[in-house]
């Protein structure tokens, strides 16, 4: 991915002519649109011994806050400010082992890029700063693109909006553009030279693949964040009306079964429904049994299974 093609010339600019200098970490507050809101513990943990050995090495990249005088909202950087925090040991609930081993002085001011950019600047510059990194999970990712999209498309919505209603809002366009492609050229360029640029993928399987991701429950939701289930098995879970069902496959998933094993199971669970709700229907199609039925209520009966016979000779 070629950062300066994706900033953008101007961007590209402010972001190197910032003003850089110490800002107490009191001064700093995370910007409310940061998709980023899970911080693994065992690197959160790493990165606070190395800022308390050697201090932070990199700058953060701040932007004066919008509406908090003296105040600067944290564009890129959040680990930084986070791991620096004097409550870690409490935030992370940490054993008195791991207290011990956090040695030396918090520093009381990080080092910052200040630099003066819109809301949508902001949003791109945190976006392209983070997807550069190597340990975002699937759903960091797909939450980083997500604000790309919206910058391409030049979307608007309120700052107080959920991941999960941005997600389903921004979902909505990106599949009637698929689906209307003729009537949404200028969209679909947008968003094709956006994600030729990212690389990886393209932006119709980022709307099937990725996007989805960003509605799923917590309970689904934070196990793809941790590693221990993969997107597309709590995609398939998701899916699935039957809460047993649902129940059983994400205690498979998180035991280790695999997107093909889960599958099979739903597979499995269907066919046992299927066969049953077959067996059920049948013993109910004898012809007292439909001429009992009230004509009005028979007649129905009539035409659904008349429905049911062309589509079973048509399979």
């Amino acid at each position: 991915m070629a950062r300066e093609d994706l900033l953008g010339d101007g961007l590209a600019n402010l972001a190197s002519q910032g003003t850089i200098r110490p800002l107490k970490r009191t001064q700093l507050i995370p910007a409310p649109w940061q998709p980023r809101r899970h911080f693994e513990k065992a690197p959160l943990l790493a990165l606070a011994r190395s800022i308390r050995s050697e201090g932070v090495r990199q700058n953060l990249i701040v932007r004066p806050h919008p509406t908090q005088k003296g105040h600067y909202e944290v564009i890129a950087g959040e680990r930084r400010w986070r791991a620096s925090d004097p409550q870690l040991a409490e935030q992370l609930n940490l054993t008195p082992e791991e207290q011990a081993t956090l040695r030396g002085d918090v520093p009381s001011s990080l080092p910052c890029l200040i630099v003066n950019l819109s809301d949508s600047e902001a949003r791109r510059l945190s976006a392209i700063e983070n997807l550069q990194r190597e340990n975002l999970d699937p759903v960091d990712e797909a939450s980083y693109r997500l604000l790309l999209i919206q910058d391409a498309l030049e979307l608007k919505f309120k700052n107080s909006a959920s991941l999960s209603e941005l997600a389903r809002e921004v979902g909505r366009r990106l599949h009637s553009y698929r689906n209307n492609p003729d009537q949404n050229q200028l969209e679909i360029s947008r968003l094709t030279s956006l994600f030729e640029q990212l690389g990886t993928q393209t932006w119709e399987s980022y709307t099937t693949n990725q996007l989805p991701l960003l509605q799923l429950p917590d309970e689904l939701l934070n196990p793809v964040r941790d590693g221990l289930m993969a997107g597309r098995s709590a995609l398939l879970i998701h899916r699935q009306s039957d809460p047993k069902l649902r129940q059983n496959l994400t205690v498979s998933a998180l035991e280790g079964a695999s997107f093909k094993e889960l599958t099979a199971l739903v597979d499995q669970q269907q066919g046992e429904t299927w066969r049953s709700v077959a067996a059920d229907v049948k013993s109910r199609l004898g012809v007292r049994q439909l001429e009992r039925l009230e004509p009005a209520r028979r007649t129905r009966v009539l035409k659904l299974l008349e429905k049911l016979q062309q589509e079973l000779q048509g399979a």
